[in-house]
């Protein structure tokens, strides 16, 4: 019994990992012999070139990401290990704290990018 789930859960892995595998190597203008691509070969991503772009792929990333985890999370009810469903329950929390606070963080920065520059940088606290 053991040994099913131990083979679901790295059939679940294997699933996650190649799906956000496919979602990294991109959505180009590419015909259907190259983006068939062997297995494990990465096609190089091309760099951003301005802030704005970052903070859009990590958005995007961070879509990406919730979305995995609730596929994650969806799965799990189908789990008999009680034990296993607590450990991967808990993942699913720990990752939607960190897309929350990873989220936030692209929220601040998009904030500061906007704010107008204030002249003369900032001023000491008076005493």
């Amino acid at each position: 019994m053991p040994v099913r789930q131990i083979a679901f859960m790295l059939l679940l892995s294997s699933a996650l990992l190649a799906q956000s595998s496919s979602d990294q190597r991109g959505t180009g203008n590419q015909d259907s012999s190259s983006a068939a691509g062997a297995p494990g070969q990465a096609m190089p991503q091309q760099p951003s070139t301005s802030g704005g772009d970052e903070l859009a792929q990590m958005r995007d990333d961070l879509n990406k990401l919730e979305s995995l985890n609730l596929n994650m999370s969806s799965e799990i009810e189908f789990l008999r290990d009680q034990n296993l469903q607590i450990l991967l329950r808990t993942n699913v929390q720990m990752w939607r704290i960190i897309i929350r606070d990873l989220r936030q963080q692209v929220e601040r920065e998009e904030q500061r990018r906007a704010a107008p520059p204030q002249p003369g940088g900032p001023r000491p606290a008076p005493r």
